[in-house]
């Protein structure tokens, strides 16, 4: 049974997480479960089914910032899941704590490991400072999204969509929509959108021995310009929750979000306007996105749990549980087995081609980048409050740039 923790989080943790549970059983924490409840009971019952005796507590939590808090305080309090589905943007946070299980060993000595699936990005997602410490299990990126109509009474060709910010750009201001033109999702958690603009561009939020920000360079200057282009757009500020709400009821031209509401959208755009979903811009040969969604890594110290954890994660990201979770959501599979068989996700994908544009881009994927630090969250928000001064255009992107600079840099650790 799926229980919503963060309802119950006054209660007691441990209560949830019993420390005295048999090493048959296994309490596993995920989030997202508008998204991920139909495909997490299913995967559940089928480990269970698989091995018998063995019981998994499933228990759920809003999102992935709710779960890192619920995390910190359960490791003080006591109570923390055995396994837990964390977001890419977090794993460091974890690392940092010591509250995660380095996976190496076990990938190691799994001689079936090379024939499970999994291809050379998405592993490369759970590594922190070169050890695997978490499995993707599904995996979104920033991805654009058309209304089909807007586009077209805008005079733009829904067949052959812009590909560039530029085009994008001169798109959205002949969209005449009562929530405008685009709204570019520029508050998710980590600051993942505009990382994703740096990335893309070929530059780096901080440079490779993590000593310095690097985000202050051509790439990060260029995003903060885009931004402004986009305020510029006529871009309505609002939260993330109410542009999906105006996008999905057809009044926002083009909307730049996540790619794990793909099927959310269609459901919602049915019969009110076509949508078309395109690739977020990668403008240079040596670009990357970051990859967002979900890892899973193990917490406990218990060294027979950390045995059925493992079982777990294999079984959870298998080609099977993968096709049944991606049939559920829109994030990109981790198990390139899944895709490329037709009777999983092959045909799903061909009969459902907005899906597969996010798929396309699995080779451009990178691990999620996170400031060091005990000041990482503070970073991301100090970050945020100049995105959103620039795209409401309160102030130019080399003020912004200058403030956002100055503040991340009183952040990071001193040595």
């Amino acid at each position: 049974m799926s229980v919503n923790i963060f309802n119950v989080l006054a209660v007691s943790l441990p209560a949830l997480f019993s420390t005295c549970a048999s090493a048959e059983d296994l309490n596993v924490l995920y989030s997202n479960a508008y998204l991920l409840k139909k495909p997490m009971e299913e995967i559940v019952k089928g480990f269970e089914d698989a091995h018998p005796g063995t019981t998994i507590h499933l228990s759920d939590v809003k999102g992935y910032a709710d779960m890192t808090q619920l995390m910190l305080r359960a490791a003080i309090t006591g109570g923390v899941p055995d396994v837990a589905f964390q977001g890419t943007s977090f794993l460091q946070v974890f690392v940092d704590r010591g509250l995660a299980v380095p996976l190496d060993d076990f990938i190691n000595s799994d001689s079936d490991w090379k024939n499970f699936g999994y291809s050379n990005s998405i592993t490369k997602i759970g590594q922190v400072n070169g050890k695997t410490y978490g499995i993707p299990f599904a995996i979104s990126i920033p991805t654009v999204y058309f209304n089909g109509d807007l586009v077209k009474a805008a005079g733009g060709d829904p067949q052959n969509l812009p590909k560039t910010w530029d085009g994008i750009l001169e798109l959205a201001k002949k969209i005449q929509a009562p929530s405008g033109g685009i709204y570019f999702d520029y508050a998710p958690t980590g600051n993942w959108t505009f990382i994703s603009l740096i990335q893309a561009a070929g530059g780096g939020m901080m440079t490779p021995d993590m000593k310095k920000i690097a985000f202050n360079r051509k790439e990060g200057m260029d995003a903060l310009k885009l931004l402004k282009a986009i305020g510029e757009a006529g871009m309505k500020d609002m939260s993330r929750d109410q542009a999906k709400q105006a996008f999905a009821a057809g009044s926002i031209g083009i909307f730049v979000t996540s790619s794990s509401d793909i099927t959310s959208y269609t459901e919602q755009a049915a019969g009110r306007f076509p949508l078309i979903v395109s690739q977020f811009p990668v403008p240079s040969e040596k670009g990357t996105l970051p990859a967002g969604g979900n890892a899973i890594m193990i917490h406990t110290k218990n060294a027979s749990k950390q045995k059925l954890a493992w079982e777990f994660i294999k079984y959870a990201t298998n080609p099977e549980s993968q096709t049944a979770m991606v049939k559920a959501a829109s994030y990109i599979p981790v198990n390139e087995r899944a895709v490329q068989d037709a009777e999983l996700l092959g045909n799903y994908y061909r009969d459902n081609p907005n899906l597969r544009i996010p798929v396309s881009q699995l080779a451009q994927l990178s691990g999620f980048f996170s400031f060091p630090g005990e000041n990482s969250t503070k970073i991301t928000k100090a970050i945020k409050d100049q995105l959103q001064a620039v795209i409401t255009l309160k102030r130019s992107p080399e003020e912004a740039m200058l403030q956002m600079a100055s503040e991340v840099e009183a952040l990071l650790p001193n040595e």
